[in-house]
């Protein structure tokens, strides 16, 4: 280094981690925000939590401008989303609930989210002796398709006939253990374990 070509790069240093501690002051500041607006929102204070998780994400965006490390830009950008997201839920929240006494619930589930819970409590019609042919007759067709992997297709077979028996035996109203059905698939790249 020539004396003249140092004073800048110790600038340029120096502004590099200005910038970084910049961006770690703005996302330390967001999520402080955040956490406040989230024992607001937890609180029922809704009109203030709107406020906190908008200017959480303000903080939370402007970080960006300055953050370098690409996880954390995700991360960021994920929750300053998340935060808009529950903001808007709020305000239609407190809309309705002005309008309809609706309240601004705070799990922040929308109405097609809450839909979709009631339909988990449905269980489903159980699988007729031909669904479960069929369905037997294509895992079959799909496992013939795959190249060697004989113990795997073996342990699929013995599963799919313990399903159909299982089925069966609830239709005709006998009790069936819940088995837990867990499969680890190990081996060196290339193998098959994701096929």
């Amino acid at each position: 280094f020539s004396l003249r070509s140092r004073p800048k790069y110790i600038s340029a240093r120096r502004r590099g981690l200005a910038l970084l501690a910049m961006a770690n002051d703005l996302r330390d500041k967001g999520i402080e925000i955040a956490n406040d607006a989230v024992r607001d929102d937890n609180a029922g204070n809704y009109e203030d939590a709107i406020n906190k998780y908008c200017k959480a994400a303000e903080y939370l965006m402007t970080a960006t401008k300055y953050e370098k490390n690409p996880v954390t830009l995700k991360t960021i950008r994920e929750k300053s989303l998340e935060y808009v997201q529950r903001a808007e839920a709020l305000k239609q929240g407190l809309a309705g609930k002005g309008a309809g006494g609706k309240k601004a619930g705070g799990g922040g589930g929308s109405k097609e989210e809450e839909e979709e819970s009631e339909d988990d409590d449905v269980e489903p019609e159980p699988l007729t002796e031909e669904q479960l042919a069929k369905a037997e007759a294509e895992m079959k067709e799909e496992l013939s398709k795959l190249i060697g992997m004989e113990s795997v297709k073996k342990q699929m077979e013995q599963l799919c006939k313990q399903l159909s028996l299982d089925i069966r035996r609830r239709a005709e109203g006998h009790n069936t253990l819940d088995a837990i059905r867990h499969m680890m698939f190990t081996g060196n790249p290339g193998v098959g374990k994701t096929t």
